[in-house]
């Protein structure tokens, strides 16, 4: 079992894709600023101005995960890297070593959200938990366009060049037309 968010309970790494996100995405998140080093919204000018940034900050963040975490839930969902080094050791796949490697070169997607570290399944082959064939092309057109939540947050929307499907569900059927819609998307952002 995979917690997601550590509020959600457990949830299976393989549902079904009609899980109703609305209804728990108000349990989710309870959207409340949260202080920051003992400042409060009531002391001073400046410290309210950051507190209110930086809760808008989190706010903005906690809504991107959530959304990340339906999107990405019909190719597998998301995972701590925790979870995913069980995953590792259970079908006999890498080590700490080996992941540590993957994430610090790029080699798979990887994103920071309320201190942990978070992977989407659907990078990982399920017999050895290597890389998917064609991730490592996809990710060296995108690595130098994109940050780790944009890069992840690519992955997991639809995209026109995939007839709408997203680059997560398609790679495993289609990795060279994921390749150009990666190469797509990094020649209009580059411009």
């Amino acid at each position: 079992m995979l917690y997601y968010a550590g509020q959600i309970g457990p949830i299976s790494m393989f549902t079904s894709c009609s899980y109703d996100f609305g209804a728990f995405m108000q349990n989710v998140l309870e959207l409340r600023p949260m202080s920051s080093q003992g400042r409060t919204m009531h002391r001073h000018g400046s410290c309210a101005t950051d507190s209110a940034s930086q809760w808008a900050q989190e706010s903005r963040a906690n809504h991107q995960f959530v959304a990340m975490l339906g999107a990405y839930r019909c190719s597998g969902g998301l995972a701590r890297a925790q979870e995913v080094l069980a995953l590792f050791k259970r079908h006999c796949g890498s080590d700490l070593a080996t992941l540590a490697r993957w994430i610090v070169k790029g080699n798979v997607i990887s994103f920071e959200w309320q201190s942990e570290l978070w992977l989407p399944l659907f990078q990982f082959n399920r017999i050895d938990m290597t890389p998917q064939t064609g991730l490592a092309q996809v990710l060296a057109e995108l690595n130098s366009v994109y940050d780790a939540w944009e890069l992840a947050d690519w992955f997991s929307q639809s995209n026109p060049w995939l007839a709408d499907r997203t680059p997560a569900e398609t790679l495993m059927l289609d990795a060279t037309a994921v390749l150009h819609a990666a190469r797509a998307e990094r020649l209009i952002a580059v411009g």
